[in-house]
């Protein structure tokens, strides 16, 4: 290895050291100088998550050799402080303005920042976008880390802009629903936007990740994966392998003490493939070494036999092969006689792509032994349920293992499944001690679940006076190989077909097919946003046939209380449907009267759109939406608040911490939360479906009101401890399928425990020159029970909206005979900061019974009509429509040209 003398000024202290000069500064940052507050991102210089700076100049870490650093002076995140030594003022602004979700991109984010503010005191948002234009966030969808730089901008310069200055990008508003007669009582932490919890540690760099952690004697797994995407193993030559450097042990198929599968519910996939593999994520082996460079130098080193099979790549030759991996659907009523009475019918064939998470961390797993337990430190949504997976492989009683969900960097459904964990723990027991397991980005793109590949057909009819007459619909999924939950997005997409609406005559039929590509999973929305982008964009085009307003035309059909789902269920509560109609078409009309004297302006025109939606808030289907708090007073008088749940960067910690503040009278400084650890906290399901606040926040109450009787029956003291707790279970809930249970409930059966609503609009440009398609502005009205904190609500709707608006115009992760096309992520056709748009939100109270001050969720449900918005917008502008996504400007234009 070469070896030079580099010097050069760290965070205002002096280095001289001797390493490798091709190494990278990233390399050296977190392994050498141990700073781990740049992060790896994705390797290749393109997410930013990397970012110091480097003579005042931000540069990505991740692809700066050590040779430049020589005699330079660079500043991480770390060395980043006030004149008081606490926060930056840009650190405070993030925090300030609620720009900090999951905290993985924020620090490469505030130091573009700083190298701007730096040169340019008082930038225009054009200015900030342009330094922000190397760093991506997949959370936030920029409004706020926007507003952040302008606001840390204004303070810099001694001034201090008033709130309406400073939301320039963005406006909110909170009404009540039409239904609540009752005024909500003014609460002392509730409704306040108060700081995230965990913000000034993802501020300044020190909130660890699972790839942050460090143990004692860690060693470091790279794998061996398939060589194709679908064969048969017929040998494994470790023998170069295992005599390479650092070496310790090569682990495969053979080392599982129990059985070789994993899978958060169906274990299907092989820990370690030792003959069939189907897909390139498959993992062959895992080399486990002194460092991740010599684990992965020498699973390069390891030559697989196997000979090539004939494999499935397409919806349309799986179904021909007859490879299914589910069936579901509904019928009710008279379809055929309906469709032979229906005033205006209306129908289409739908491509959509599958697409890529884009979490900015990478998946990690540590396995190790710790007080004589097996225990696995993951990025995982499922730490109860990938427990549960792991007896079975391990052979052991669930109750010798713990599995903690550590803070994520984004999850948005993608680490909902099983991935590495099984791998991390079967390294930990043979090494009997610690092994740590990080993906890179190509690896993380092969492995990883992805929103699903959807072929769908619609045919839609209604009645002269616009309401629904009938909905006949097919929806087909590439599953991948193995089932990883693409039985229940396609569930889900059967129940949500029809969109949020009365539909009298009801066929819906849906399949899930095998196929050799990759996986399919959880994905915000969980297959409602496929059938959405069908009915919504129908919806439009019978409006456009009955001259009706599109509005006025989803007023007529919207489910009300009294009302049933596609599925069946009887809406008896908390259905703010039409308040969000109502709202979103005001809202709008005053955002179209802004905009419309500005255009045309030669080829460019203007567009509007709009649809909406509805997620359900809980798993359901039958599955159990559960939840448990245990709060304690400690002998210091501090309440420690243990909670299920998994904070991801939708802000879950923050307002269990709200609610438990607001139901205990606490002062939030005060209460300490523990969340993601099995060993310490009640079992939960997954952290998906929009269920933590309801299910984890009721229990949260209930365990308060608990803590409340028990001190005034016997008044806490100091020294003492006062402990209650509460397991919440939600009503049962039932499959769509499960018609004895549709008879046996009657009126009681659900498909899930609550509901949230919204529509939304786009007001888009659209250049007929070239196709492209600018979102200018999102109307955005969402009933949310209660708000908890407006902060998180509204930056989860504006992320929701950015990956809905990605989806609609530019995302895509093809593949071609299993194998991608792209495996870098600058290529995933992620929103960056210059293409934000404007946002108008109201915020609809519609209280949920079941919620903790009656709140319901709201991560997911945005991105259900932003799609569909933008399409509908695309047509209003030019007059087509687009049934194949991604939106691009070569498919726009082509649309356009045919006319």
């Amino acid at each position: 290895m070469k070896e030079a003398a580099i010097q050069f000024v760290l965070n205002g202290n002096r280095v001289s050291c001797t390493c490798d000069p091709d190494m990278t500064l990233l390399r050296y940052l977190r392994g050498t100088a141990c700073l781990k507050g740049a992060k790896n991102g994705c390797g290749t210089g393109h997410c930013g998550a990397c970012t110091v700076l480097m003579n005042g100049r931000p540069i990505r870490s991740c692809i700066t050799k050590m040779s430049r650093v020589d005699g330079t002076e660079i500043l991480t995140i770390e060395g980043l402080k006030g004149e008081d030594g606490g926060l930056h003022p840009i650190q405070k602004a993030f925090l300030d303005v609620g720009a900090i979700q999951c905290g993985f991109c924020t620090p490469g984010m505030i130091l573009a920042a700083k190298a701007l503010l730096d040169k340019n005191p008082a930038p225009t948002e054009q200015e900030i976008v342009k330094a922000l234009e190397h760093n991506y966030c997949r959370c936030t969808g920029y409004v706020k880390i926007i507003e952040a730089v302008y606001l840390a901008a204004a303070r810099l310069r001694g001034e201090e802009p008033s709130q309406e200055e400073i939301r320039f990008l963005e406006h909110s508003t909170i009404s009540l629903g039409e239904q609540e007669e009752r005024e909500p009582q003014e609460h002392r932490v509730l409704g306040k936007s108060i700081w995230d919890l965990d913000g000034p540690a993802k501020a300044d760099g020190t909130l660890a990740y699972c790839g942050d952690m460090v143990r004692k004697d860690m060693a470091y797994g790279a794998f061996v994966w398939a060589p194709a995407p679908k064969g048969t193993v017929t040998g494994l030559d470790l023998s170069e392998a295992e005599t390479m450097p650092g070496v310790l042990r090569i682990v495969t198929a053979k080392d599982v003490p129990g059985e070789n599968r994993l899978g958060t519910f169906d274990r299907e996939q092989p820990v370690f493939c030792d003959r069939e593999f189907n897909f390139l994520g498959d993992m062959l082996a895992l080399v486990v070494a002194e460092s991740e460079e010599q684990a992965r130098a020498a699973a390069r080193a390891v030559k697989v036999s196997w000979q090539a099979a004939d494999g499935i790549y397409t919806i349309e030759d799986g179904i021909a092969k007859g490879s299914i991996l589910m069936e579901n659907g509904r019928q009710t009523g008279d379809v055929e006689a309906a469709r032979g009475e229906a005033a205006v019918t209306v129908s289409g064939d739908y491509e959509l792509e599958r697409i890529e998470h884009g979490c900015l961390e990478p998946e990690c797993a540590l396995g190790c032994i710790e007080d004589g337990m097996l225990a696995v430190y993951a990025t995982t949504q499922s730490p109860f349920e990938i427990r549960r997976m792991l007896g079975h492989i391990m052979a052991m009683v669930e109750s010798a293992i713990k599995v903690v969900g550590t803070h994520l960097g984004g999850g948005f459904g993608s680490k909902c499944d099983a991935h590495i964990e099984a791998a991390a723990a079967v390294a930990a027991h043979v090494m009997n001690g610690p092994v740590m397991i990080t993906l890179d980005r190509r690896e993380s793109l092969l492995l990883s679940t992805k929103r699903h590949a959807y072929h769908t057909s619609y045919q839609v009819g209604f009645n002269a006076d616009g309401t629904f007459s009938y909905l006949d619909a097919s929806l087909c999924s590439d599953a991948g190989p193995y089932n990883n939950l693409s039985g229940g997005v396609l569930m889900q997409s059967c129940i949500f077909a029809g969109g949020p609406y009365n539909i009298p005559n009801i066929s819906v039929k849906g399949k899930a097919v095998r196929t050799n590509n990759v996986l399919g999973g959880a994905f915000r929305g969980f297959g409602i946003n496929q059938g959405a982008i069908c009915i919504e964009t129908l919806i439009d085009e019978a409006a456009e046939k009955l001259g009706l307003d599109p509005f006025e035309i989803r007023r007529r059909n919207a489910l009300r209380i009294g009302s049933r789902t596609v599925g069946g269920e009887l809406l008896k509560h908390s259905v703010g449907l039409v308040d969000t109609i109502n709202l979103c078409e005001k809202l709008t009309r005053e955002a179209v009267a802004e905009y419309a004297p500005l255009y045309p302006q030669g080829d460019k025109v203007l567009g509007v759109g709009v649809a909406s939606g509805y997620k359900n808030v809980g798993v359901g289907k039958g599955v159990p939406d559960d939840g448990g708090c245990i709060l304690t007073i400690k002998e210091d008088g501090r309440l420690e608040m243990r909670v299920s749940g998994i904070d991801m960067g939708q802000g879950f910690r923050t307002a269990m911490l709200q609610i438990c503040a607001e139901a205990t009278g606490w002062k939030t400084e005060d209460i300490d939360v523990i969340s993601g650890d099995t060993s310490r906290t009640l079992r939960h399901g997954q952290a998906v479906s929009e269920r933590q606040t309801l299910n984890s926040g009721h229990a949260v109450v209930e365990a308060a009101a608990r803590l409340k009787a028990k001190c005034e029956a016997e008044p806490w003291k100091p020294g003492e401890r006062r402990q209650a707790e509460f397991y919440f279970v939600a009503p049962p809930t039932y499959k769509l399928e499960d018609e004895e249970a549709r008879r046996t409930q009657g009126d009681e059966y659900r498909n899930y425990p609550a509901y949230a609503y919204t529509t939304q609009a786009a007001i888009v440009e659209v250049d007929k020159s070239n196709g492209k398609v600018k979102v200018l502005k999102v109307v955005a009205a969402h009933d949310v029970g209660r708000a908890i904190n407006p902060h998180i609500i509204e930056g989860q709707i504006e992320g929701s909206c950015s990956m809905g608006i990605g989806y609609a115009l530019q995302e895509s992760f093809p593949s071609k005979d299993g194998v991608p096309v792209n495996l870098y992520y600058g290529k995933l056709g992620l929103p960056k900061a210059g293409e934000t748009p404007a946002y108008e939100i109201a915020l609809v109270e519609d209280p949920e019974p079941l919620g903790p001050f009656g709140a319901k969720g709201i991560s997911e449900v945005a991105t259900v009509p932003m799609t569909p918005a933008v399409l509908n917008a695309i047509h209003n502008a030019v007059g087509v429509r687009m049934r194949q996504l991604p939106a691009t400007p070569e498919r726009v234009l082509e649309a356009i040209r045919r006319g």
